[in-house]
């Protein structure tokens, strides 16, 4: 088959497929009266791979986790996660080989971008934890008043010492241990590791400790060399950003995912809502009482949305940790 012969043949699959997509259509498949809040189905287990993945994506995805007995005694409330520390450095790495780039200014903006990459992914699945977290951009401009400005500045002061100026029960320390791109033509992987830990303010000790890798390769097979070169050309472009933000997403979703859930701050938060509920809200309608009321002008509202839109301050709203 020639070459514009299988030019052809693509662009016909692809006004197909466009043209199926554009047939679908965004209305509504449901009744609107499905539930909210029901019982989310593998909650501990949605995105942790398994054997079978692994061996598919041929990822040996090197991961270990320990947790302390005083995690599970003592939880750690309120956690603060602190800048996380590039030991690969700033520069691009292909096969293995660093490629520098074109300044020290910007390398040293590199090795910040790789790091809070990660960080920021981390604080964003951490984020929808039990726990109470603190915004990252707080921790920042804290750490940058007291000039703490690199790892080793960090590491000299005690964990206790800056969990007390943080307001933090424990602090979470990141390393990224591996950001590297390999490129051979046929096979093309983009290796992403990060080493956590995580450090109770009361004493310095260790509640968890944890480190994976992802590898997230792309195999072509050629048979000819025109197959040879489309295949090279795909890999190469398995390469780029939104491929290492995908392997950067894994990487921390394996490590948070592995952090035991703790079920006694959920039960004190649901109980936390219902106090605040209970004390906020002036006015319940019951089934003996009139819901809806009208006003002057003959609209209808229930006692509860009046009572809200006639308060001078109203109430601020719920926010996590903040019940």
């Amino acid at each position: 088959m020639s070459f514009w012969k299988m030019l052809n043949s693509f662009l016909i699959l692809l006004a197909i497929s466009l043209l199926v997509t554009g047939c679908f259509s965004s209305k509504r498949r449901t009744t609107g009266e499905e539930p909210f809040f029901q019982k989310e189905e593998g909650l501990a287990e949605h995105g942790k791979k398994k054997a079978i993945d692994r061996i598919y994506q041929i990822d040996p995805g090197d991961k270990a986790f320990e947790v302390s007995d005083k995690f599970y005694t003592d939880p750690p409330r309120k956690i603060a996660i602190l800048p996380f520390d590039n030991l690969i450095g700033g520069n691009y790495i292909l096969n293995s080989v660093p490629i520098p780039r074109f300044s020290n200014k910007k390398k040293d903006r590199w090795n910040w971008t790789y790091a809070n990459r990660l960080r920021r992914f981390f604080f964003g699945h951490f984020a929808a934890r039990e726990f109470q977290d603190i915004e990252l951009m707080y921790v920042d401009k804290m750490l940058q008043e007291l000039g703490i400005l690199t790892p080793n500045d960090l590491y000299e002061i005690p964990a206790q010492e800056l969990g007390r100026i943080l307001g933090a029960d424990a602090l979470i320390y990141g390393k990224v241990t591996d950001f590297k791109n390999s490129y051979y033509t046929l096979f093309a992987q983009i290796k992403i590791g990060l080493h956590i830990k995580c450090v109770s303010t009361e004493d310095g000790s260790i509640l968890f400790e944890g480190e994976h890798k992802r590898y997230d390769n792309d195999i072509r097979v050629a048979t000819n060399p025109l197959d040879f070169a489309i295949a090279s050309f795909q890999n190469y472009m398995s390469l780029r950003d939104v491929y290492a933000a995908r392997a950067s997403e894994e990487v921390v979703r394996e490590l948070v995912i592995r952090i035991p859930l703790v079920k006694s701050f959920i039960e004190e938060e649901e109980q936390r809502i219902k106090d605040r509920i209970k004390t906020k809200l002036t006015y319940l309608p019951t089934s003996d009482t009139e819901v809806f009321n009208e006003d002057k002008d003959g609209n209808t509202a229930s006692p509860l949305i009046q009572d809200k839109t006639q308060t001078d301050s109203p109430n601020p709203p719920l926010l996590k940790g903040d019940i």
